[in-house]
């Protein structure tokens, strides 16, 4: 038997045709695009569809906004011999003068610090595309949460943000296969991004969870206790570790340098006030047999209070030296170095885990004041108080004192 000749389309649009799928050619959006909430683009064909479009100074392809070079396909200094259909398109450009002038400031607000997130990253961007769809992915977020032209823009803003992050999970799927100098700095850069956005995005959907009284297949409490992002988060260190040196060595020092955070260690004998109050939890779990790995995460969780205290009383040409680092990346460690084994029973949602946390929410509380931190610590303190109840209340006086009255 003869196989009938199968015709190719060469009308999909341009996600369709770079995933090689077929793509059932709908305009204005195909039903991939819409199902993956990704901006669907059409490169401009003549109608008989034997021939390419002409220049783009010809043709309505300037009208629709989309630019017909893609910059990481061309080499520095030199001009494409043929010019392939780009994901990047005039709007983007808008989000990356957003980036510029407003996101990356927003982030890095140390004026030591700005330049490494306004130009090195971009910079990075340019020669690997995954990272300018993560710069994207977050201009675009930090528009819809700052959204001054009402619902519908900031859902049009959330959704651009989703379809940019699809796009770099993907190129960051394919660069982490094969760890390499050259790949280093944008696979770290993108974790980084990556960890912000997700923060960003966590309480639209922890307010989607909650509008669907529990509908969703991921919880509110859940969202907030870090069902997905704790390990994102924790899973940073495995794309640092094989390229550490490396990046040690580079521009990325100012960034990943911890200061003296290894020098600082908490007092046996516990102070007054906060510190004070988390020694007392160690009552809560003096009969547990997981009372040790409670202890190793009490360290963790006091060695944060101190990494940040000590900013309040440090000069200004100490300060200096820090970059971004005091400012939001104290309470974090937390998540970073606590033991495996408590983030274990923080999932088994057991009461002295329950209570820690409730403390980092209280020290994540104290950098609200960054958009994408925006009401996290306190969502953390109120998902404890109401797994917990009344009995335990007593435990965690001093985070609900923090975070004031829900």
């Amino acid at each position: 038997m003869r196989r009938r000749p199968h015709r190719k389309s060469k009308a999909g649009c341009v996600n369709c045709r770079r995933r090689r799928v077929k793509c059932d050619e709908q305009k204005p959006s195909c039903h991939s695009c819409v199902r993956r909430r990704a901006e669907c683009v059409y490169t401009v064909q003549d109608h008989a569809g034997s021939r390419p479009a002409p220049p783009p100074a010809e043709t309505s392809a300037r009208s629709q906004g989309v630019s017909t070079v893609s910059a990481a396909s061309c080499p520095r200094g030199t001009a494409p011999t043929s010019a392939p259909p780009s994901t990047f398109s005039i709007g983007d450009l808008a989000l990356l003068h957003h980036w510029t002038l407003s996101t990356s400031l927003s982030i890095c607000r140390e004026a030591s610090g700005a330049d490494m997130w306004q130009r090195v990253f971009p910079e990075v961007g340019f020669e690997h595309p995954f990272v300018a769809h993560a710069i994207l992915s977050l201009a675009s977020l930090h528009l819809a949460h700052g959204s001054s032209g009402g619902a519908a823009r900031g859902v049009a803003n959330l959704a651009k943000a989703a379809a940019h992050h699809n796009e770099a999970l993907l190129g960051f799927r394919q660069a982490v296969a094969d760890i390499t100098d050259a790949n280093s700095e944008a696979l770290f850069i993108w974790s980084l991004l990556s960890m912000i956005y997700v923060f960003g995005f966590l309480t639209e959907r922890c307010g989607a969870a909650a509008t669907n009284g529990g509908a969703s297949h991921v919880s509110r409490k859940e969202l907030v206790l870090g069902i997905e992002w704790i390990p994102m988060l924790r899973g940073i260190e495995a794309v640092l570790y094989p390229t550490h040196n490396y990046l040690w060595l580079g521009r990325m020092q100012f960034i990943i340098g911890l200061g003296n955070w290894d020098e600082l260690e908490p007092a046996a004998v516990a102070s007054q006030g906060p510190d004070g109050y988390l020694c007392r939890t160690r009552e809560t779990w003096k009969n547990s047999s997981d009372a040790e790995t409670y202890d190793r995460a009490l360290r963790i969780l006091r060695k944060c209070w101190m990494f940040i205290r000590q900013f309040d009383t440090m000069d200004a040409a100490t300060l200096a030296t820090w970059g971004y680092n005091r400012s939001w990346s104290g309470p974090l460690m937390f998540v970073h170095f606590a033991p495996d084994a408590y983030f274990t029973l923080l999932r088994q949602r057991q009461p002295p885990a329950l209570v820690l946390f409730a403390y980092f929410g209280a020290l994540l509380h104290g950098i609200t004041s960054y958009w994408f931190m925006d009401g996290l610590g306190k969502e953390i303190v109120e998902v404890v108080v109401d797994l917990l109840g009344p009995y335990w209340r007593p435990w965690i006086s001093w985070p609900l004192d923090v975070v004031g009255p829900g």
